[in-house]
């Protein structure tokens, strides 16, 4: 079946998600369980004690460094995150390592298109759900164990867009940009490495990427990048206003612009390795 249609490919992701249901109940307890623990560390273990900082400090610079706490568990949970959209990547079929379930799958009656999709929003999208779910349970949990125990509330959720992020990398659509493409053309690599890979596939994508950065650099750093004198950024202060004005080398455009169809080019290269899946497969290669 070579087309896609929208009722087929509804009900095959409802029977694939009721067959991975306990894989999502078990990662969301153990994500909650970890960025709970992380939490109670950055709050409780490290650092000065609360009641401490009360009688020698006073309650608004207690205030203040309890906020800086709190602000250490936001920055783990946001790198928790980061991490778990690279696992849920390169997991993209990880419910085919064995023969039956590999089978089971090839051979349901719905179209390679269907079968891909169906993995890629599991594996990505609702893996991000079942994260940022785990991660505002464990921030409620320790919200509620702070009330409990007479700590002042701080709730570290809204500390996401102000405090972490922050608008630095959105006063400019270029740095926005940028930002979006190298996070997604490395969520990409793990796409391609998710797919290709049979076992392990975390640790030998990771290993891949990290050899071949490697080499790049070695390779570049053999070039005479003096000669050349290429920014990417650049910039120039008015004295009059008082403003700094950022200038975008067009390398930057290109090089970007690259980042971005590469991105795609990954993903298509992930679907056409996933049509050429077999039931036995090589050991290791998806080939």
């Amino acid at each position: 079946m070579k087309t896609f249609n929208f009722n087929r490919f509804s009900q095959a992701l409802k029977c694939q998600f009721l067959v991975l249901r306990k894989t999502w109940i078990r990662l969301f307890g153990i994500f909650t369980l970890v960025m709970f623990m992380a939490d109670l560390f950055f709050t409780r273990v490290q650092g000065h004690n609360y009641q401490y900082m009360l009688e020698e400090w006073g309650a608004a610079d207690a205030y203040q460094r309890y906020n800086s706490y709190v602000e250490q568990t936001v920055v783990f949970g946001v790198i928790f995150f980061c991490f778990s959209m690279l696992f849920g990547a390169s997991f993209l079929f990880s419910g085919m390592k064995d023969t039956r379930k590999r089978s089971a799958f090839l051979l349901w009656p719905v179209s390679n298109m269907e079968k891909y999709t169906i993995n890629l929003l599991l594996s990505v999208l609702w893996l991000a759900v079942i994260t940022i779910g785990a991660y505002m349970l464990a921030d409620g949990l320790r919200v509620f164990i702070d009330w409990v125990t007479g700590r002042v509330v701080i709730w570290g959720i809204p500390m996401i867009g102000t405090r972490v992020f922050g608008p630095a990398p959105f006063e400019h659509w270029q740095m926005a940009w940028m930002l979006f493409a190298w996070v997604f053309y490395i969520h990409s690599l793990y796409i391609v490495g998710g797919t290709l890979f049979r076992r392990q596939q975390f640790l030998l994508t990771s290993c891949t990427i990290v050899l071949v950065a490697i080499l790049l650099t070695m390779i570049l750093n053999q070039i005479e990048w003096n000669s050349m004198n290429i920014e990417f950024i650049t910039g120039t202060w008015d004295e009059k206003t008082k403003t700094y004005t950022q200038i975008f080398h067009p390398f930057f455009y290109i090089l970007n612009t690259a980042v971005t169809l590469l991105i795609f080019v990954h993903y298509w290269a992930s679907y056409k390795l996933f049509t050429r899946m077999q039931v036995i497969n090589n050991k290791w290669l998806n080939v």
